[in-house]
């Protein structure tokens, strides 16, 4: 499997993880024969460090992960400290709820952020 982009969304303590990735002929026809459990494992290998993990959905192209807790809430603000994925990754995506995203290229980790509550 090779992920081309992953995109993390902020939702007030909890952001969700979109992976688009690329999968070799004879896996994608592996997943679409038995399913998509042959390749949870490496999808959830990418949030060992994070808490709370679940994987909501896992298709051909993408797969959806909600993690639990990322950030803590203070004074009108939440702030994201940094979470490595253990892994590289390619091109990482950080959509703010207010809107703005910032693209992060070959990183292994999550930013240190912070943004507004009023902004969710």
């Amino acid at each position: 499997m090779q992920v081309t982009k992953t995109t993390m969304k902020f939702n007030g303590t909890d952001a969700e993880f979109v992976l688009d990735y690329e999968l070799d002929f004879l896996v994608r026809i592996y997943v679409l024969a038995f399913g998509s459990a042959n390749i949870a494992p490496d999808i959830e290998a990418r949030f060992a460090s994070f808490d709370e993990v679940s994987v909501r959905k896992i298709g051909c192209e993408q797969a959806t992960v909600d993690v639990k807790n990322v950030s803590h809430y203070s004074n009108e603000y939440y702030f994201h400290n940094s979470h490595d994925f253990g892994m590289t990754i390619e091109k990482l995506v950080v959509k703010l709820p207010d809107g703005y995203s910032r693209t992060y290229m070959y990183t292994d980790k999550t930013p240190d952020i912070y943004y507004e509550s009023d902004s969710s």
